[in-house]
Protein backbone atom coordinates (compact mmCIF):
# COMPACT_ATOMS: atom_id res chain seq x y z
CA UNK A 1 0.00 0.00 0.00
CA UNK A 2 2.70 2.31 0.43
CA UNK A 3 5.25 1.14 -2.15
CA UNK A 4 6.06 3.07 -5.17
CA UNK A 5 3.13 4.48 -7.23
CA UNK A 6 3.09 2.49 -10.34
CA UNK A 7 0.63 4.46 -12.11
CA UNK A 8 3.37 7.48 -12.64
CA UNK A 9 5.35 7.97 -15.33
CA UNK A 10 8.92 8.81 -14.39
CA UNK A 11 10.57 11.59 -16.62
CA UNK A 12 14.12 11.13 -17.51
CA UNK A 13 16.93 13.79 -16.82
CA UNK A 14 17.33 13.78 -20.59
CA UNK A 15 13.69 15.00 -20.87
CA UNK A 16 13.99 17.36 -18.78
CA UNK A 17 17.31 19.29 -19.81
CA UNK A 18 15.64 19.31 -23.43
CA UNK A 19 12.76 21.10 -21.95
CA UNK A 20 14.86 23.52 -20.04
CA UNK A 21 17.33 23.93 -23.69
CA UNK A 22 13.79 24.88 -25.69
CA UNK A 23 12.69 27.12 -22.87
CA UNK A 24 16.01 28.86 -22.95
CA UNK A 25 16.37 28.72 -26.86
CA UNK A 26 12.79 30.82 -27.10
CA UNK A 27 13.81 33.20 -24.42
CA UNK A 28 17.11 34.03 -25.97
CA UNK A 29 16.06 36.54 -28.67
CA UNK A 30 14.19 38.06 -26.56
CA UNK A 31 16.52 39.20 -23.69
CA UNK A 32 18.96 39.41 -26.34
CA UNK A 33 16.80 42.05 -28.00
CA UNK A 34 15.35 43.85 -24.70
CA UNK A 35 19.42 43.84 -23.85
CA UNK A 36 20.95 45.74 -27.27
CA UNK A 37 17.34 48.45 -26.87
CA UNK A 38 18.54 49.21 -24.01
CA UNK A 39 22.20 49.87 -24.95
CA UNK A 40 21.17 51.50 -28.13
CA UNK A 41 18.51 54.05 -25.80
CA UNK A 42 21.30 54.30 -23.45
CA UNK A 43 23.83 55.63 -26.45
CA UNK A 44 20.82 57.88 -27.75
CA UNK A 45 20.98 59.34 -23.98
CA UNK A 46 24.60 59.56 -23.98
CA UNK A 47 24.67 61.42 -27.79
CA UNK A 48 21.92 63.87 -26.08
CA UNK A 49 23.59 64.71 -22.95
CA UNK A 50 27.01 65.39 -24.82
CA UNK A 51 25.59 67.93 -27.05
CA UNK A 52 23.64 69.86 -24.07
CA UNK A 53 27.19 69.69 -21.75
CA UNK A 54 28.95 70.55 -25.07
CA UNK A 55 27.39 73.83 -25.50
CA UNK A 56 27.35 74.95 -21.98
CA UNK A 57 30.76 74.10 -21.36
CA UNK A 58 31.87 76.36 -25.02
CA UNK A 59 29.56 79.49 -23.81
CA UNK A 60 30.84 79.40 -19.78
CA UNK A 61 34.66 79.40 -21.29
CA UNK A 62 33.14 81.82 -24.11
CA UNK A 63 31.77 84.31 -20.94
CA UNK A 64 34.40 84.28 -19.02
CA UNK A 65 37.11 86.94 -17.94
CA UNK A 66 40.23 86.43 -19.01
CA UNK A 67 42.82 85.05 -21.99
CA UNK A 68 43.35 82.12 -23.53
CA UNK A 69 46.16 79.93 -23.15
CA UNK A 70 47.42 80.08 -26.20
CA UNK A 71 50.94 82.10 -26.23
CA UNK A 72 52.39 83.72 -27.95
CA UNK A 73 49.25 85.91 -28.62
CA UNK A 74 46.91 85.40 -25.49
CA UNK A 75 43.62 86.09 -27.47
CA UNK A 76 40.23 87.42 -25.47
CA UNK A 77 38.39 84.13 -24.45
CA UNK A 78 35.18 85.95 -25.88
CA UNK A 79 36.44 86.64 -29.42
CA UNK A 80 38.51 83.18 -29.62
CA UNK A 81 36.57 81.01 -31.70
CA UNK A 82 38.79 78.44 -32.56
CA UNK A 83 39.03 78.33 -28.61
CA UNK A 84 35.16 78.13 -28.10
CA UNK A 85 34.97 75.39 -30.39
CA UNK A 86 37.86 73.71 -29.48
CA UNK A 87 36.33 73.54 -25.91
CA UNK A 88 32.97 72.14 -27.58
CA UNK A 89 34.62 69.80 -29.28
CA UNK A 90 36.75 68.53 -26.27
CA UNK A 91 33.83 68.26 -23.97
CA UNK A 92 31.61 66.41 -26.62
CA UNK A 93 34.82 63.96 -27.16
CA UNK A 94 32.43 60.95 -28.17
CA UNK A 95 30.51 63.35 -30.70
CA UNK A 96 31.29 62.54 -34.22
CA UNK A 97 31.87 65.80 -36.18
CA UNK A 98 29.87 68.31 -34.18
CA UNK A 99 28.40 71.35 -35.68
CA UNK A 100 29.48 74.34 -33.94
CA UNK A 101 28.12 78.07 -34.18
CA UNK A 102 28.80 80.85 -32.25
CA UNK A 103 27.02 83.93 -32.53
CA UNK A 104 26.69 87.34 -30.55
CA UNK A 105 23.60 89.60 -29.35
CA UNK A 106 22.47 91.99 -26.64
CA UNK A 107 20.18 89.89 -25.36
CA UNK A 108 17.20 88.10 -25.30
CA UNK A 109 15.16 89.93 -28.29
CA UNK A 110 17.73 91.96 -28.92
CA UNK A 111 19.91 92.67 -31.81
CA UNK A 112 22.29 90.54 -33.33
CA UNK A 113 26.09 91.70 -32.90
CA UNK A 114 27.59 88.96 -35.69
CA UNK A 115 28.39 85.53 -35.67
CA UNK A 116 31.99 83.96 -35.24
CA UNK A 117 33.00 81.60 -37.52
CA UNK A 118 35.08 78.76 -35.73
CA UNK A 119 37.50 78.16 -38.25
CA UNK A 120 38.75 81.90 -37.50
CA UNK A 121 42.67 82.05 -36.93
CA UNK A 122 42.73 84.46 -33.87
CA UNK A 123 40.49 86.75 -32.27
CA UNK A 124 37.07 87.32 -34.09
CA UNK A 125 36.56 91.30 -35.36
CA UNK A 126 33.07 91.17 -33.73
CA UNK A 127 32.68 94.63 -31.40
CA UNK A 128 30.95 93.35 -28.03
CA UNK A 129 30.52 95.47 -24.49
CA UNK A 130 30.06 94.00 -21.42
CA UNK A 131 26.44 93.05 -21.08
CA UNK A 132 26.54 91.65 -24.35
CA UNK A 133 25.91 87.91 -24.54
CA UNK A 134 27.19 85.34 -26.66
CA UNK A 135 25.59 82.21 -27.47
CA UNK A 136 26.84 78.59 -28.68
CA UNK A 137 24.82 75.79 -30.77
CA UNK A 138 25.99 72.50 -30.96
CA UNK A 139 24.64 69.99 -33.31
CA UNK A 140 25.39 66.17 -33.65
CA UNK A 141 24.25 63.32 -35.29
CA UNK A 142 22.98 59.63 -33.59
CA UNK A 143 23.04 57.13 -35.63
CA UNK A 144 21.55 53.37 -33.99
CA UNK A 145 24.28 50.11 -34.54
CA UNK A 146 21.43 47.79 -35.79
CA UNK A 147 19.32 50.23 -37.25
CA UNK A 148 17.17 47.01 -39.13
CA UNK A 149 16.95 45.37 -35.93
CA UNK A 150 15.90 48.02 -33.58
CA UNK A 151 13.17 51.10 -34.43
CA UNK A 152 15.36 53.42 -33.39
CA UNK A 153 15.47 56.17 -36.35
CA UNK A 154 18.31 58.08 -36.88
CA UNK A 155 18.16 62.37 -34.77
CA UNK A 156 20.12 65.12 -34.56
CA UNK A 157 19.97 66.71 -31.39
CA UNK A 158 20.75 70.21 -31.25
CA UNK A 159 21.63 72.75 -27.83
CA UNK A 160 22.12 76.39 -27.81
CA UNK A 161 23.36 77.97 -24.44
CA UNK A 162 23.64 81.85 -23.98
CA UNK A 163 25.54 83.38 -21.49
CA UNK A 164 26.31 87.07 -20.60
CA UNK A 165 29.78 87.94 -20.82
CA UNK A 166 30.89 88.64 -17.58
CA UNK A 167 33.00 91.68 -18.03
CA UNK A 168 36.01 93.55 -20.54
CA UNK A 169 38.52 95.18 -19.02
CA UNK A 170 41.23 96.74 -20.75
CA UNK A 171 44.15 96.40 -18.47
CA UNK A 172 46.99 97.69 -20.64
CA UNK A 173 46.04 101.18 -20.16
Amino acid sequence: MFGKPTSRKRKSFGAIRGQALVEFSIALPVLLLMLVGIMEAGRMLFTYASVVNSSRDAVRYASAYGRSDVSPNYYLKYKYCAGIADVARKSGFFLKNPSISIAYDTGPGGTSLGSCPTSTVGEATVNVDTGDRVTVTVSATYAPVLPQLLPFATRTFTATSSRTILGILDLDN
